[in-house]
């Protein structure tokens, strides 16, 4: 069930933006949080010989969100020959096979080996133990309101970008 959202005024959304006290805005915060989970994923998977990146990568693959490069780069952001490079690792330590497409042999699917099937367990309980220690300190409930108030960050995204490309098709009629 999704919450009821009140709008806060323009005003109101600047002000929250802005530093704090100790000088640093929400957008500053998401971002040290950020890169305080990657790089501590980073020091967890370096025994892997991998990093946050080829994780990322292969917990899509493993969960099915992707199926293709061009899968990846939309979920990841990032851009093809990042990607390439990233996937030409990932099969050189035979954790990842392209394949071309039954259908279409133009397409070429990505798949776990059978060596990324059987790490990614491995991997998943390594991400897990960053988070959990991340959260050290939180309760359930603070955990269920933080979900809560990300989920409204990413429904604000989804809803802004439906707003601005409807109104850039009315545009263009």
């Amino acid at each position: 069930m999704r919450a009821s959202r009140r709008v806060p005024t323009a005003a109101g959304l600047r002000a929250a933006a802005q530093p704090s006290e100790d000088g640093l805005s929400v957008g500053q915060l998401m971002s040290c949080a950020r890169a305080s989970l990657l790089n501590s994923l980073d020091a967890e998977l370096d025994r892997f010989g991998l990093n946050s990146t080829h994780f990322v990568v292969l917990k899509h693959l493993g969960q099915g969100a992707a199926r293709s490069a061009a899968d990846l780069c939309r979920l990841n952001r990032y851009d093809t020959g990042a990607m390439t490079r990233i996937l030409d690792r990932l099969e050189e330590k035979g954790l990842v096979r392209r394949e071309r497409g039954r259908d279409d042999r133009r397409v070429i699917l990505l798949r776990l080996a059978p060596a990324g099937r059987a790490l990614l367990p491995r991997l998943l309980a390594a991400g897990n133990r960053v988070l959990e220690a991340h959260l050290a300190g939180f309760s359930a409930p603070d955990i269920e309101a933080f979900k809560r108030y990300l989920q409204r960050m990413i429904d604000n995204g989804q809803w802004q970008a439906d707003h601005q490309r409807s109104r850039a098709a009315a545009g263009r009629e």
